[in-house]
């Protein structure tokens, strides 16, 4: 076997993304793909409701866009995962137009830098969120809608989904430097 070959096993069989954020991040898909069905179904219903029988409820579209929150946030690590999210492959193709093929920064670099990046953005998102369900619970603060619950259920998705995604990112960005492809 050639010792680059022996190199790269070595280097595939140091860090593997962990089995079970895999399937925490699964579980949390699933979640939020019944969060947007319902959602979907109670729209439909709230459709029908007001056009066909013209008896709007007061209630449907409050706990929609209430529980809304938590189909994202609890999404957002699975898309991570899977390089579902967005990206900008813009600043790739710039350094790899403008820079001579010797001094061209490795795409590995590029994308821990990404993922860096993202970690930052989504840790002043979990502050946010963190400071949002302290205030929620110091005034005990309700929803302002028809249907009143407390703010902490809509606000604590922040934070879960927040400490989910920077946890997906801490193991993409360890599998990068290990020497894994796939988040490249």
């Amino acid at each position: 076997m050639h010792p680059n070959e022996q190199t790269s096993k070595r280097r595939r069989k140091r860090l593997r993304y962990p089995k079970f954020m895999t399937w925490i991040n699964r579980i949390c898909s699933y979640v939020s793909g019944f969060i947007v069905f319902g959602a979907s179904a109670l729209a439909v219903m709230e459709s029908l409701l007001r056009k066909v029988f013209t008896s709007p409820t007061t209630w449907s579209f409050n706990l929609t866009t209430a529980i809304f929150i938590w189909a994202a946030f609890l999404g957002s690590p699975w898309a991570f995962q899977e390089l579902g999210h967005v990206s900008v492959d813009m600043f790739r193709d710039i350094i790899d137009k403008h820079t001579k093929s010797k001094k061209r920064p490795p795409r590995r670099i590029i994308s821990i830098i990404g993922y860096l990046i993202s970690f930052i953005v989504i840790s002043l998102i979990l502050r946010g969120g963190w400071i949002l369900c302290e205030r929620a619970i110091r005034l005990y603060q309700m929803a302002p809608y028809n249907f009143r619950f407390p703010l902490i259920i809509s606000y604590s998705a922040i934070v879960v989904g927040s400490v989910l995604m920077l946890i997906t990112l801490v193991f993409i960005i360890a599998d990068l430097i290990a020497g894994g492809d796939k988040y490249m």
